[in-house]
């Protein structure tokens, strides 16, 4: 803020022209504020009454556009004291530039000061645009001054002055110390940035100034970070042919100071500027920040990737710590037909696969869900007196158990129970349904009947317990 130009121009009317100050006077309306002449301070090497004593005179204008207009002291609002203006009560409209000019017949120099006045905010009590900037990394010391107040202070006397944090009083920890117009906090955490409003009284007039104070992280003493692609060894992309390609670089930037980060992307020994116009790259995105570090992403694009393109693509990383880097290598795609169809056949091959398996292990469930649901009276028109016979072995009663007990009850009992009554089924049960009659059956019938009973006789031999059940139509009604 107290830094000055160095240069001067020479005006159309012979005299010396320092351009604008770099000091911004800044005030909220109704506040009282000093425009101090800045040729004594900064551009000569004398005092105001030192200039008086020689003949030089001082005037101020107050710029409008291209004119400079002579300044009228109402001394009820604004008046001249020595070196500076004073306004008692400033208003929106003052803001603007003002000159003053140090001349005599032979001599002239000037310089401009800017002033700033604005309202606060709605619900504040400060305006962000005429804020003051304070930086600290965190776990520093840092000391907060109310800033531009050394001419609303009474002289031998402590100014009287009150600190707010976001426009409201604060009861403050044990490492920030409150002493005259400073604030000083010994060791900064990041939940000590924000607004600070100072408050004071001059002539009956409150005069607040702001000052915003950022936490940063600590000054990196590392390069850069790549996030991807990864640093090592080349990330391989999969690209293909005439299809426009994206790849995103993605870094991380330690705080650094104001410095911004630096990353970019090369083929080779070139940059992407050099290469033909179908490869370029994006503009620099900021993914995150958080206390001054940063994570930011930077694209190559391909408008449409062509045979010369497959190739290494390096992007660099860099701050004032060092450089890094990291490669994308673009690699021809293979066709995709190939898997698709081996993952088609062998999608198919399972399906049948389960399809064989549900048949063959529950075959008889899904007959009779079939007849069920989807089959007619196949009985009314087969000429068939039974669909089906059942046979299980029959053990010497002498060593019948239990378990033989159970299966001889599920033949007889429950198993027609459900295909007879359940589904209309028509079973064959020889200890049932074989009973002794007068009328002889034919020989087909006999032969039939001795078979089956033959087969009975083996497993009987095997002492094994078995239940059968054939799906032939035994005795054909003719």
């Amino acid at each position: 803020m107290n830094l000055k130009l160095v240069s001067k121009r020479n005006s159309v009317d012979g005299c010396i022209d320092w351009s604008v100050d770099l000091k911004t006077y800044m005030a909220l309306a109704g506040e009282p504020v000093r425009v101090k002449c800045a040729l004594f301070y900064s551009y000569i090497r004398t005092n105001y009454s030192m200039a008086q004593s020689t003949g030089l005179r001082l005037m101020w204008y107050k710029n409008k556009g291209d004119l400079e207009e002579p300044i009228i002291f109402s001394e009820v609002r604004m008046s001249k004291d020595e070196d500076s203006i004073w306004f008692h009560s400033v208003e929106l409209q003052d803001s603007g530039f003002y000159t003053c000019v140090l001349r005599n017949s032979t001599y002239c120099m000037k310089v401009s000061m800017s002033l700033t006045v604005a309202e606060n905010e709605s619900g504040l009590c400060y305006n962000s645009k005429i804020r003051y900037l304070e930086k600290s990394e965190v776990t520093k010391r840092k000391k907060i001054s109310c800033p531009d107040t050394e001419d609303y202070r009474t002289a031998g006397q402590e100014p009287d002055v009150v600190w707010y944090k976001e426009c409201k009083p604060k009861m403050w920890r044990s490492v920030v110390i409150q002493k005259g117009n400073t604030l000083l906090i010994q060791e900064v955490q990041e939940e000590d940035g924000g607004n600070y409003t100072c408050e004071l009284k001059f002539e009956g007039k409150l005069i607040r100034r702001t000052v915003e104070l950022k936490v940063t992280a600590l000054l990196t003493d590392k390069p850069p970070k790549p996030l991807f692609p990864m640093e090592n060894q080349p990330t391989v992309i999969d690209v293909q042919l005439g299809n426009p390609l994206t790849v995103a670089c993605k870094a991380f930037f330690g705080f650094s100071g104001e410095s911004g980060p630096m990353i970019y992307w090369m083929k080779g020994e070139k940059f992407i500027e050099e290469l033909e116009g179908h490869i370029r790259e994006g503009e620099v995105r900021l993914l995150r920040e958080h206390l001054g570090e940063k994570e930011v992403e930077l694209t190559l694009i391909f408008d449409a990737v062509e045979e010369a393109d497959l190739a290494n693509y390096t992007c660099h990383v860099e701050n004032r710590n060092g450089r890094k880097h990291a490669s994308v290598l673009l690699r021809k795609k293979d066709l995709i037909y190939k898997i698709e169809l081996a993952g088609g056949l062998g999608a198919i091959l399972l399906l049948l696969i389960l399809l064989v398996t549900i048949y063959k292990c529950y075959n008889i469930e899904l007959m009779l869900f079939y007849r069920q649901n989807f089959g007619g009276d196949e009985a009314a028109d087969d000429n068939k007196e039974y669909d089906a016979y059942l046979s299980y072995t029959k053990v010497d009663p002498d060593a019948l158990d239990c378990e033989n007990n159970e299966e001889e009850q599920f033949a007889l009992e429950i198993l027609p129970d459900v295909l007879e009554k359940h589904y209309g089924y028509k079973l064959f049960i020889p200890d049932r349904d074989l009973i002794p009659s007068g009328n002889s059956t034919s020989n087909d019938e006999a032969s039939h009947l001795n078979s089956f009973f033959l087969g009975a006789e083996r497993k009987e031999e095997n002492e094994e317990s078995e239940l059968l059940i054939h799906w032939d139509n035994l005795f054909p009604l003719y």
